[in-house]
């Protein structure tokens, strides 16, 4: 039972956590943000064309405008959400709603299609769908009736952020922090700091009018986006994991609201196991969100079911 169920929860467990460091990724710091002042710039008021902000004049207005647009997205302290995943031939879809007032918290659903987690998922008699709450100390993944054969009867599989960093290094401390300190912005903060900021015209998300803006990072500015209370040695660690994986550089676009809010953002990289395209897109700021952990008798912990199944030599 062991060797089976281990393979489909690794396939979840990797679909989730790029689910959550896309939807709500981590509170960074405002390491570029001095001296940009508080002055926003008209979004919606560019033309068709790019403008890039590394000219005198635009980088004020784009400094600004994204000054305030982390500033007013973070102090909404929630939304509702909605997460598509591409990762190779896999896709993950998600939606619902998140709070990050105080780390990641409340509950999405979806599925996991295509792709080598959709075939694991399909042998293990799953049909892809999923639901997952998230709270300030676990995460807490849902995958239906077929899942719950694997694990003697429990739906609800517990994913502890400090057992992350056991499991899973350097990679699982970034992750445990990008959680526990999570808003939707910290690709808006990355795009500050780095300077590399363009202006692309105007675009309509959901009917709403909306400036968009793009920006490249590289694999530093990615890890300095991700390593929010890391030591050094996690730092160095965690970048050579990004190397290993054939991380290089990251291509981020940004869609800002009249209102300077976050409308929608794409993140997109190549890695040896092909191109992550995550797409989120973000609705109804301030939304009331009410979660809470299921019931444990319909809940298994993961770090348990791990240690289990290695006793058992699978």
């Amino acid at each position: 039972m062991f060797k089976t169920g281990r393979v489909l929860l690794a396939a979840t467990s990797v679909a989730l956590l790029a689910l959550t460091a896309t939807a709500c990724n981590d509170n960074d710091s405002d390491g570029g943000l001095a001296g940009s002042g508080n002055k926003s710039a008209e979004a919606g008021s560019t033309g068709s064309g790019a403008d890039k902000s590394g000219a005198l004049g635009g980088a004020v207005d784009a400094v600004s405008l994204l000054k305030s647009v982390s500033d007013k997205t973070a102090a909404a302290k929630s939304a509702k959400v909605e997460v598509t995943n591409e990762m190779g031939t896999s896709t993950t879809s998600m939606k619902g709603a998140l709070s990050w007032e105080n780390g990641l918290q409340g509950e999405m659903s979806g599925g996991i299609g295509g792709g080598a987690m959709g075939e694991s998922l399909a042998k293990a008699g799953s049909d892809g769908k999923m639901s997952a709450r998230y709270l300030s100390d676990a995460m807490y993944i849902n995958m239906g009736d077929a899942m719950a054969g694997q694990l003697g009867g429990a739906h609800w599989i517990k994913y502890g952020y400090a057992d992350l960093t056991k499991l899973m290094g350097p990679a699982g401390d970034s992750l445990k922090n990008q959680i526990q300190n999570a808003d939707p912005i910290s690709s808006v903060r990355a795009l500050i700091a780095s300077g590399q900021i363009t202006k692309a015209g105007t675009d309509k998300v959901n009917g709403t009018e909306a400036t968009k803006y793009t920006g490249d990072l590289s694999a530093t500015d990615i890890t300095a986006a991700t390593t929010k209370g890391l030591t050094q040695d996690q730092i160095d660690a965690l970048e050579k994991q990004f190397s290993a994986a054939g991380i290089s550089t990251e291509h981020i676009e940004i869609w800002i609201s009249k209102d300077n809010l976050l409308l929608k953002k794409i993140e997109q990289f190549d890695s040896k196991a092909g191109k992550v395209t995550s797409t989120a897109v973000y609705s109804d700021y301030g939304t009331a969100i009410k979660v809470s952990a299921p019931p444990a008798s319909d809940t298994v912990d993961f770090a348990e079911l791990m240690a289990a199944g290695s006793d058992s030599g699978s």
